[in-house]
Parts: C-alpha cells; structure tokens; sequence
C-alpha cells in the first residue's frame, strides 16, 4: 500500500512539472506586443513643424562637381552668392582632399534663390532687402573634385 502511496504522489508531482512547464511555455509564446508609436511621432513632427513653421532648421544639402582647377573660383563663387544674399559661407577641406564643404548661413526667404543659383551657374540673383528677417537658416554645399 506504501508503494501505491509513492507512486501516486510521482505522478501527482510530474503531472504538477508538465503542467507548470506548459503554463510558463504558453505564456512566453504571447509576448505582449509594443505600442505604435509612430502616429504619436508623425502629430509631435505636424505639431511641431506649426510652431515652428518651416524656419529651415533642418539642413538642406546642395552637391556639385567641378574640375580640381576649378575648386577655388567654385568655393569663392559660392561665398559671393551667399554674401550678395545677406548672409555668408565658410570652406572646409576634408582630409582625403576629395570634397570641399561650404556651409552657408542665409536668410531663409532666399534659401532657395540661393540653392538655385548654386545649381545653376548663371541664374541671376535677387537683390537682397535691407529690411531681411532675421531667420537665418543653413545650406550645405559639397564640392566633390573630378580628377
């Protein structure tokens, strides 16, 4: 009778392992799933560019491509658009000596006069107002030499 006692407390503890082994397996196969957030981003972003406008404080860049004897009439051609524009532009020269980056500073109701005639060569550029606002916003004019 001991016997029976043993063996029906084995089964009664195995049956207690499956059972607890497919509850928990069971439970990690719903996992829960993650919220979308991306509606709540894309209001924050409408919400934000109402605020903001579009001041242009995202940056815009413009690429070009020129001869390597053509670098330094290219760099000083895009400073003298930005300045003529009311704002201005500083050169940098990446280290492999490749690309030349422009970053200019303009006021934002000129921003894309200025991105044309970087693109185009010969676009003529409006006067710019004594009376500019004083939302500026950034441009980035990479020169990339052709060997």
């Amino acid at each position: 009778m001991r016997w029976m006692l043993v063996v029906a407390a084995t089964l009664a503890v195995a049956v207690c392992l499956v059972a607890g082994v497919l509850f928990f397996a069971s439970r990690q196969a719903q996992h829960p799933q993650d919220p979308n957030l991306q509606p709540l981003a894309d209001a924050l972003k409408q919400r934000m560019d109402g605020i903001l406008g579009d001041a242009g404080f995202t940056e815009q860049t413009v690429e070009l491509s020129v001869m390597k004897s053509q670098l330094e009439a290219e760099v000083a051609r895009v400073k003298y658009l930005a300045a003529k524009l009311g704002g201005s532009a500083v050169s940098k020269e990446s280290s492999t000596g490749s690309t030349t980056d422009l970053i200019a500073e303009i006021p934002m109701e000129y921003r894309k006069s200025f991105i044309d005639a970087v693109t185009d060569g010969f676009k003529d550029l409006p006067e710019a107002s004594p009376a500019v606002s004083p939302t500026m916003c950034v441009v980035t004019v990479q020169i990339k030499v052709q060997s």
